[in-house]
């Protein structure tokens, strides 16, 4: 008998519990930096995203989103793996060879439409904590941007 099943992004397949009263995880106060070149992805993650509390900025480019981090950190990155330009791997990167109070150690999402085992080894090898696969389940990245907001202080390995 094949073993279960594991969602992509989540540890040890553990619920995390949802705590808003509609049912979506309550990331109130997150600050979260969304990287996604296509726009009606950009636009759908960041409207559940704030739908869920969190503080979202979003960049259409990675290039964009890097010169913006000397204005802040966010709590977590999602990024597009293949985006036009410096994609998503390139981004975490150059993202990971800095001071960890610069970004270094923010613990970090790919979204891709690659398939799951491209997914899994190419999000790991850049430096990516989780990663989730196109088209996405917007309650699952939630739930994974939930953990990982949780554990932001502690050591991530990739999902």
């Amino acid at each position: 008998m094949d073993s279960p099943t594991r969602e992509p992004g989540l540890e040890d397949g553990r619920e995390i519990p949802l705590e808003s009263s509609d049912g979506w995880p309550d990331l109130k106060g997150i600050h979260i930096m969304l990287i996604e070149d296509n726009d009606d992805t950009r636009l759908m993650v960041d409207e559940v995203l704030r739908h869920c509390g969190a503080v979202v900025t979003t960049y259409e480019s990675a290039e964009v989103a890097l010169q913006h981090l000397s204005e802040f950190v966010p709590k977590v990155f999602i990024c597009d793996l293949s985006m036009p330009g410096l994609d998503g791997m390139q981004f975490m990167k150059r993202i990971r060879a800095l001071p960890p109070e610069r970004g270094a150690s923010t613990p970090s999402l790919a979204v891709t439409a690659y398939d799951a085992q491209y997914a899994a080894s190419a999000a790991q090898d850049a430096g990516f904590n989780a990663y989730l696969t196109k088209p996405l389940r917007l309650d699952l990245l939630c739930t994974v941007v939930k953990e990982l907001a949780a554990r932001a202080g502690s050591t991530l390995k990739a999902a």
